[in-house]
């Protein structure tokens, strides 16, 4: 406590012996230098030695350079004016230096304890994404484990798309990122990691080649899900209709940005789709989840069928908001 007075008394000190050199220059302004002094002993330390800097700047100016010099008589009270005013300007200076101070340190706290906070909210949404993606996979082995006591053929057809659908789910959690406002998850990883699970858990000896071709792009969580059921839909439809009879075939899944759409292409060189016939289930939920995302779908083929779908690109900060 004592050092802040004697460097308060040291900066005013030095300030005082500026003051006398430049005495001929600044003989009308008695007490212009001392502010600057009063400014940086607030900011430094803290009200008290600014309040004292006061004093002592106003004692040292007053008998030095007030007319008479070297004395504390005051010839009348128009004398003392100038003092007064010196006075009362220094304190307000002093009490708004030491507030603005005291503010920015408190600001400081505060952004600090927001940083602790938002890191352990960061900590505690990777903990429930390790616990949802683990309570997915613990459902999706359940799943599987009651496809094979069952034998009716559309009953474990039905569970084994539940199962492929929970899949995606699982794949997002496993690749989800936290950015600073929101949860975002890289396209190329997701799609190559899709597309490489379905290689193994669906194509298995089948003489189909699954080509994936995918840009990266930042998707928000609840983009990337919809966009991965979409992609499994499609591609296990290529499967089930586009090559029957163990035929040998092509798929092609491709992921790009055009301007401000996304878009997505599943394509086979398969027999083709029949334009007659009546959407199966998995198409209704492909309809289904474009609309949701407030996408469009075109269909092209023979030769082959290609799905195409066109997505408004969504920022994952906006989504967040």
């Amino acid at each position: 406590m004592a050092l802040r007075y004697v460097l308060a008394t040291a900066v005013v000190l030095a300030f005082f012996a500026v003051r006398s050199v430049f005495a001929p220059v600044l003989g009308g302004y008695p007490f212009l230098l001392f502010f600057p002094a009063i400014i940086l002993i607030s900011v430094a330390l803290d009200r008290g030695t600014g309040m004292f800097s006061v004093f002592l700047s106003a004692i040292l100016a007053w008998y030095f350079f007030l007319p008479p010099v070297n004395s504390f008589a005051l010839p009348d009270a128009k004398a003392a004016v100038p003092l007064a005013l010196y006075l009362s300007i220094a304190f307000f200076l002093a009490a708004v230096v030491e507030a603005l101070r005291s503010t920015a340190r408190r600001l400081a706290q505060t952004a600090d304890k927001l940083e602790r906070s938002n890191e352990f909210n960061r900590l505690l949404l990777l903990d429930v994404n390790h616990r949802v993606k683990n309570h997915l996979t613990s459902i999706t082995g359940l799943l599987r484990l009651s496809a094979r006591e069952i034998d009716d053929p559309r009953a474990r057809s039905a569970i084994e798309n539940a199962v492929g659908r929970i899949g995606v789910l699982g794949q997002v959690y496993e690749r989800l990122h936290l950015g600073e406002r929101a949860t975002v998850v890289s396209s190329r990883d997701f799609i190559v990691s899709l597309c490489e699970g379905l290689r193994q858990s669906v194509l298995g000896m089948r003489p189909i080649a699954l080509r994936v071709q995918a840009e990266d792009v930042a998707l928000s969580s609840t983009q990337a899900v919809p966009i991965g059921l979409v992609i499994n839909e499609l591609v296990e439809n290529a499967l089930k209709y586009a090559f029957p009879d163990d035929r040998a075939g092509d798929i092609r899944v491709i992921f790009g940005v055009d301007q401000d759409n996304l878009v997505l292409s599943v394509r086979d060189d398969g027999m083709g789709s029949d334009p007659a016939a009546r959407p199966g289930g998995g198409t209704r939920i492909v309809g289904s989840l474009v609309q949701q995302l407030g996408g469009v779908i075109r269909r092209q083929g023979p030769p082959g069928t290609e799905v195409i779908v066109t997505l408004p690109r969504q920022a994952p900060e906006e989504d967040a908001a």
